[in-house]
């Protein structure tokens, strides 16, 4: 088990905060123009408020560096900051359009393989990088089953981040993936409770489930 109690340096949150800033200036106008919606998908206007991804961005790279930049886990920090950098553009899809592509989810996926095969050559440990193949594994399958279970409720894009998440964090602790995904069900069923309390939504609304995985991933992360 891994536990996460030294902070990371100072200047490492700050230079991460500073380049987060300015990726996601990019990010926006990015995602402003609604590149990523297919021929059937404009059936209303794109989403505006991108300006939210220049703060959003450099807040969770802040907080990957700051809970996992400690000597024990800095070299998870690399792949944990592209899935943060995907996770902010795949949340900014999901809610928008309700998928996540899967032209931003497979490079992801082979990319934090890449860092994560790096990290274990660097550190002269491979047993973190079978731990993570192995929990990214069961996150998939677990939720390939809810899939095919849910009759819609869960897409094939969710799957896949599943998997993702469950790599990426199961390279820090074999129980964070599963944490995470824990909290993702808690905080969808809050908002959804809450909505159809406040009769924003019914039982019926599609519930975009990506930024959910996605938050709980961070929460997990930061619980350490």
């Amino acid at each position: 088990m891994t536990v996460l109690t030294q902070p990371g340096p100072w200047w490492l949150v700050l230079a991460v905060v500073m380049a987060g800033a300015g990726l996601g200036r990019w990010l926006a106008k990015q995602l402003a123009s609604g590149g990523y919606r297919l021929d059937d998908e404009w059936d209303r206007p794109v989403p505006t408020r991108t300006w939210l991804l220049v703060g959003l961005l450099p807040l969770v790279w802040g907080l990957i560096a700051w809970r996992v930049g400690g000597p024990g886990t800095l070299l998870a920090v690399p792949a944990l900051m592209l899935v943060g950098f995907s996770g902010v553009a795949l949340a900014w899809i999901d809610l928008d359009i309700h998928r996540l592509p899967h032209g931003l989810t497979y490079p992801t996926a082979i990319a934090a393989q890449g860092l994560l095969l790096v990290a274990s050559a660097v550190s002269g440990s491979w047993w973190p990088l079978g731990r993570a193949l192995a929990s990214g594994a069961a996150a998939y399958i677990v939720l390939l089953l809810l899939a095919l279970v849910s009759r819609g409720q869960f897409g094939l894009g969710d799957v896949t981040l599943g998997g993702i998440l469950g790599l990426t964090l199961g390279f820090i602790d074999a129980r964070m993936p599963w944490e995470a995904l824990l909290l993702a069900f808690v905080t969808s069923g809050v908002v959804s409770l809450v909505g159809l309390i406040t009769r924003r939504l019914t039982l019926r609304s599609d519930l975009a489930f990506g930024p959910y995985l996605l938050l709980g991933a961070l929460l997990a992360v930061l619980l350490g």
